[in-house]
């Protein structure tokens, strides 16, 4: 378990250039629109119906490692693919868009033929009565690998802007595909339990239906994919915010790469704050009622986009030197601290409640199915938001906000985001029985 924490802190730097601030400043840099934003975040949650194939091929395996080991060392060397566009192609741009989202969705089909067996081999390593503690144990030391990532590469973004030329993000992916890697090859040495056969003769559409038709784990499925589809409307992943956040405080505020990775540092704090007491909270409560306190407290708080100012409104505080800073910067940075612990826990809730409702015997295909609809629920999010950034009615911009900033495209999505949390994923989830 400490192995497996140490790779994952490695793996931290592979973490913050696929999740958090050079993707999506990458896409806008090459010229990007709201619907290609917006195709790489939905394929990214419609590859996770690829868990259930893997998860029935991995059954029929007397180890599950190996298969993980291939599939994600391939999945992470695929982000070498926009490091090294600009050079390969260098007088294509216009393709650089296409290219970037076909490889990403070959990413993150091998990411999920990976994600199969790896949760079901976390789930039968970590004990029942522990496993809260430990995924926010983990989460905690995983969050300070994050910042310095963050702070590193936003310096180094900066030191190569987009305006000079994309050496710097050739920089960044090629780091970070290095780091996923080495993430991979250190986790080789975690210990592995032996899976428990399914034990069924059943055939495989019986096996795969079967988990939905208990109404438990059905309503679990819906409630988090109503969760999954509403985080990822503004790019939010595991905790993270990104894609839109980002992009819009850097189309909307001027703010630099630096400024914008300030939103994903300040999440990260609030998961060294929160992880180790949410996981003990979990252990205490439960998994499901603490995912409902947490979703409704960090979609609240994520009403704070409705307060920014204008662009033109900047701030310096001495401890970040003497850099001006745009107030949407410096208030939801300050918002994403609470908010970024929130959605962390969500995702050790996510973890522990698949855990829970999954029998050991056949436990890969179960949790494949339903990581698998999650993902299809979530893949919804990303799409609708890019089409409501592409086709937000410029005459709706002439409304301004309480602190003076004009409505933008991001509000309506927030909006969205927040009633389907409060109307459906929470009341879903919220049921005893």
């Amino acid at each position: 378990m400490r192995l497996n924490i140490t790779a994952g802190t490695v793996g931290m730097f592979w973490l913050a250039v696929s999740y958090g601030l050079p993707l999506p400043l990458f896409m806008e840099a090459i010229g990007a629109s709201g619907q290609q934003l917006g195709a790489v975040g939905a394929l990214r949650q419609l590859a996770m119906l690829g868990q259930i194939p893997a998860a029935l091929f991995v059954e029929r395996l007397a180890r599950r490692k190996a298969f993980w080991a291939r599939a994600c060392a391939l999945h992470r060397l695929m982000w070498l693919v926009p490091a090294l566009l600009p050079w390969l192609l260098p007088e294509r741009k216009e393709w650089y868009p296409v290219a970037i989202i076909v490889a990403l969705a070959l990413s993150d089909v091998l990411a999920n033929l990976s994600s199969a067996p790896w949760l079901s081999w976390m789930a039968d390593l970590l004990p029942a009565e522990r496993s809260g503690r430990f995924w926010g144990v983990r989460q905690g030391v995983f969050s300070i690998g994050l910042i310095f990532a963050f702070i590193f590469y936003g310096k180094l973004l900066d030191h190569f802007p987009a305006s000079a030329g994309l050496n710097g993000f050739t920089i960044v992916f090629g780091l970070g595909a290095l780091a996923g890697l080495a993430d991979v090859i250190i986790h080789w040495w975690v210990y592995e339990p032996a899976p428990l056969p399914h034990g069924s003769g059943d055939p495989i559409w019986k096996r795969i239906v079967e988990p939905m038709r208990d109404p438990v784990f059905r309503r679990l499925t819906f409630a988090l994919g109503a969760w999954s589809c509403a985080a990822a409307m503004p790019g939010i992943a595991n905790g993270l915010p990104g894609f839109f956040n980002v992009v819009y405080l850097k189309q909307n505020f001027g703010a630099t790469y630096s400024q914008a990775s300030l939103l994903l540092v300040a999440s990260a704090f609030g998961s060294i704050l929160s992880a180790r007491r949410i996981g003990h909270l979990i252990d205490l409560h439960g998994a499901r009622r603490v995912a409902v306190w947490l979703m409704l407290a960090g979609s609240a708080i994520s009403l704070a986009w409705f307060f920014v100012s204008p662009a033109q409104v900047h701030f310096t505080l001495p401890f970040l030197g003497a850099q001006s800073i745009p107030q949407p910067v410096l208030l939801m940075s300050a918002a994403s601290i609470p908010i970024g612990g929130f959605y962390a826990g969500m995702l050790l809730c996510q973890y522990r409640l698949s855990q829970i409702h999954t029998a050991p015997e056949g436990r890969t295909l179960t949790m494949a199915v339903h990581w698998s609809l999650v993902g299809l629920m979530a893949s919804v999010g990303p799409m609708l938001a890019g089409f409501i950034k592409d086709h937000f009615p410029s005459a709706l911009s002439r409304i301004t906000l309480p602190f003076g900033a004009p409505l933008s495209y991001f509000q309506i999505i927030i909006v969205i985001q927040v009633a389907l949390i409060w109307l459906v994923a929470a009341p879903l989830l919220g049921k005893e029985r």
